[in-house]
């Protein structure tokens, strides 16, 4: 997948495994593309409220790109 979430946090990978293939792989299509609609409204409202507003839009862009992927198939 390659998709960094978090700069910071380089252990979604760790063991050569992205955590979010993973992910991807138990959950139906449909499941999937809520858990990341699920993480676009979390970053969402979030996003004035925690501090880190340039990490969570960040954030919100990754799992919209995901999204579209995912709808385009």
């Amino acid at each position: 997948m390659a998709e960094i979430i978090d700069e910071k946090a380089r252990y979604y990978d760790e063991g050569g495994i992205e955590v979010l293939d993973i992910i991807k792989a138990k959950m139906t299509a449909e499941q999937y593309r809520g858990f990341l609609l699920v993480n676009i409204i979390k970053y969402s409202c979030r996003l004035n409220h925690k501090g880190c507003e340039s990490s969570d839009a960040r954030k919100i862009s990754v799992y919209s790109e995901l999204l579209a992927k995912e709808m385009e198939e």
